[in-house]
């Protein structure tokens, strides 16, 4: 009984509609972003890595450093002169492992990273992959 008073009709109606702008928002915000991982296998101390990076780029304006999964982090810029000079000041480096910065491409994959490395004489050498 209860059920037959009920109409979906009654519902049906749009709730809101997005914004038309959204995707170049998007995109705005993805160019003042920097994906990073530190290439080391040991996991690495994050809130000791975000304060380290912090106060070591003294960029103009504040940097949010976001926690991503394993040792990712997602570097938020709020303008475009401080991303290009982390991105192109380095190499940037974090308790002696290497640190690759990647622009976002918004497709939601991160490429893989792979740190090869081999010993010639007493030196090693070190080169990234990326797949």
């Amino acid at each position: 009984m209860l059920c037959s008073a009920l109409s979906i009709r009654e519902k049906e109606r749009p709730i809101g509609t997005l914004d038309n702008n959204l995707k170049v928002k998007g995109e705005s915000v993805l160019s003042l972003c920097l994906v990073g991982k530190i290439l080391t296998t040991k996991a690495v101390n994050k809130d000791a890595f975000i304060n380290v990076m912090t106060s070591i780029w003294r960029t103009r304006e504040e940097v949010d450093i976001e926690a991503l999964e394993g040792n990712v982090f997602a570097f938020h810029f709020k303008n475009s002169e401080d991303r290009k000079r982390i991105q192109s000041g380095g190499p940037w480096s974090f308790d002696r492992a290497l640190i690759a910065l990647e622009e976002p491409t918004g497709a939601g994959i991160l490429r893989k990273w792979y740190l090869i490395s081999w010993k010639y004489g007493s030196k090693y050498i070190m080169f990234l992959s990326f797949v």
